[in-house]
């Protein structure tokens, strides 16, 4: 015999959001007379400790074996109900919600009798879900205690030193012959007498005295397969003279931080490469380098030039045709710190700094104030400026929106601050482990304010500027919080991942393939018993519910767990027919 069908009700008036717009107790009165609905009522904040002790007694008192609260957004306070019921000795995935906020409050804030009609509308589609829902458990899978980074720039040294020196073992993948990236180029950093390349060396040191430390230099990432808790990871490695040899990996986690490359001029682009007097930020860092080709002595195109023209913005606002649309970030400070540098060496130095918005955010403004006391003048254009190389001096003509004309200055160099661009592994890495990319081609994560450094695909993390322009301190930052994300997973035993999947009914499975074919996990492929027969299988820790197969499958065999087309189309009939 079935079990009856007890349904409770509960209507959040979210202070004012909601009650506000919706007739709260009208919608209540109307949830009495819905079909199996035992107990209805209302609260001010049913999120709150008294909303949840209301509902936990209810399900004692009344025998609720269903739980339906119309409130705000699934995605705020899913959990926090899923958590009352699982509190109160009832399975969480018997729990259904009616957005009224966000879908209708919100929304219909002039009409609160079309709005009210709207939320009992809601609640009956919601209602008549949750008589058809099914217990669920959670999936749980055992965790191999181990991290792989890839990336060896100092967000991937920095994650990678905090997971070793909380004793998991971490394989550092790094597809060059040494660490640091391109943080090993910069000079010295901002309120500190400490190189770019100083940081690394520290970050390398601390790492090479670890033991559960482990790094793969000349090596990269050839295939990840498995799932959150147990990824299976072969990595290439470089042996020289043309030999490899396959490394096979098993890990928990993965922190992504392949870091970006410097923008490359095209040829001609700002006069560079057509003349020896134009060079990059990065060229100039290593000019001034004591290990630098001229000793750190300034010396561009065989002078030392007794005036210097900056042009920011290289690669970035659009400044140029070939130009990305985003701000580098860190293109401005490093400037002026590098001018600040040469002027202190030679004070004598005419500088022009060409630009089209100075963005020394935070503390670094003081760099901007300090050069102009160090008389460096600024210029700012809406136009790309034109260089133009001379016998003896490169002319930089520009139109200078401060002043109103255009302008033209004869300098013996120009230095071209170059932005950054994503790495050119970005677009492999971000097929291989299935992680999504924004318009600027750099990687996404699942969420900038709710789930940062993470990707859509469950443990695995990204760090550094492998999701976009970051100065150095900020990929730091990001390293450390990638590994404090991965360490959440690895500490565990055992890992638990939401029921909400598809399923296979083996007995209606054609094994067609088309759910296979349109997986964008790669969760689903296609088994052969003995008999011959061909049937789906599904793999629960890589699936995502994305319900694409569910969609798909011609027979009805893939269902997707709490979303089943039963459940789906209940609601469906519960819209149109008001019932």
């Amino acid at each position: 015999m079935s079990e009856e069908i007890r349904i409770g009700v509960y209507v959040c008036h979210c202070g004012l959001n909601i009650a506000g717009v919706v007739n709260v107790k009208e919608v209540v009165e109307y949830a009495k007379t819905l079909p199996n609905v035992v107990v209805a009522k209302d609260y001010v904040f049913m999120c709150s400790a008294p909303g949840q002790a209301m509902i936990k007694e209810d399900i004692k008192e009344h025998k609720l074996n269903r739980v339906v609260v119309a409130a705000c957004s699934p995605a705020m306070h899913e959990p926090t109900f899923r958590g009352v019921l699982g509190d109160a000795g009832l399975n969480p995935y018997l729990f259904e919600m009616a957005n009224i906020r966000e879908h209708c409050s919100w929304v219909h804030p002039d009409d609160k009798e079309a709005a009210t009609e709207k939320a009992k509308e809601l609640v009956r589609m919601a209602v008549a879900k949750a008589r058809l829902l099914e217990p669920l458990e959670k999936i749980k899978s055992a965790v191999r205690p181990a991290v792989l980074v890839i990336g060896g720039g100092v967000a991937g040294l920095r994650a990678t030193l905090d997971l070793v020196e909380r004793g998991f073992d971490v394989y550092l993948v790094e597809k060059r012959s040494v660490l640091g990236g391109n943080a090993v180029k910069l000079g010295e950093l901002a309120y500190t007498t400490l190189t770019g390349k100083d940081v690394v060396n520290s970050l390398v040191e601390k790492i090479k005295a670890n033991p559960k430390a482990h790094i793969f230099l000349n090596s990269e990432v050839e295939k990840v397969d498995g799932s959150i808790g147990d990824f299976r990871v072969t990595v290439t490695r470089r042996l020289g003279e043309g030999k490899e040899e396959k490394i096979e990996l098993n890990v928990g986690a993965i922190i992504v931080a392949i870091g970006y490359d410097p923008y490359e001029p095209a040829i001609g682009e700002y006069g560079y490469k057509t003349t020896d007097k134009v060079v990059t930020l990065f060229q100039l860092m290593d000019i001034l380098s004591e290990e630098g080709p001229t000793k750190g002595e300034l010396l561009i195109g065989g002078i030392r030039p007794k005036s210097l023209a900056f042009i920011l913005c290289v690669g970035s606002l659009s400044t140029t045709p070939n130009a990305k649309p985003y701000c580098s970030r860190m293109c401005c400070s490093a400037s002026l710190k590098t001018i600040l540098k040469i002027k202190e060496k030679y004070p004598d130095i005419d500088v022009y700094v060409f630009y089209k918005d100075m963005r020394t955010y935070g503390k670094e403004e003081d760099l901007y104030w300090k050069a102009i006391e160090n008389e460096v003048k600024f210029i700012r254009f809406d136009e790309a400026p034109s260089v133009k190389p001379r016998d003896k001096f490169v002319e930089v003509e520009a139109f200078d929106t401060t002043i109103q004309e255009r302008i033209a200055i004869p300098v013996d160099a120009v230095v071209l601050a170059n932005g950054m661009v994503p790495a050119t592994d970005t677009e492999k890495i971000r097929i291989m482990l299935k992680i999504g990319c924004g318009a600027d081609g750099f990687l996404k994560e699942a969420h900038l304010k709710l789930r940062p450094v993470e990707a859509l695909t469950d443990g695995i993390f990204l760090a550094g500027v492998a999701t976009g322009p970051k100065n150095i301190i900020e990929s730091i930052a990001s390293g450390s919080a990638a590994a404090a994300k991965a360490a959440t997973i690895v500490t565990k035993e055992e890992i638990e991942v939401e029921p909400l999947i598809a399923r296979v009914n083996e007995d209606m499975c054609s094994g067609c393939g088309i759910c296979a074919a349109l997986c964008p996990y790669e969760a689903i492929t296609i088994e052969v018993k003995e008999d011959g027969k061909r049937i789906s299988k599904v793999n629960s820790m890589l699936c995502k519910g994305c319900g694409t197969c569910a969609a798909a499958c011609p027979s009805g065999a893939m269902q997707q767990s709490g979303f089943k087309d039963n459940q789906v189309m209940a609601q469906v009939v519960a819209t149109f027919r008001g019932e």
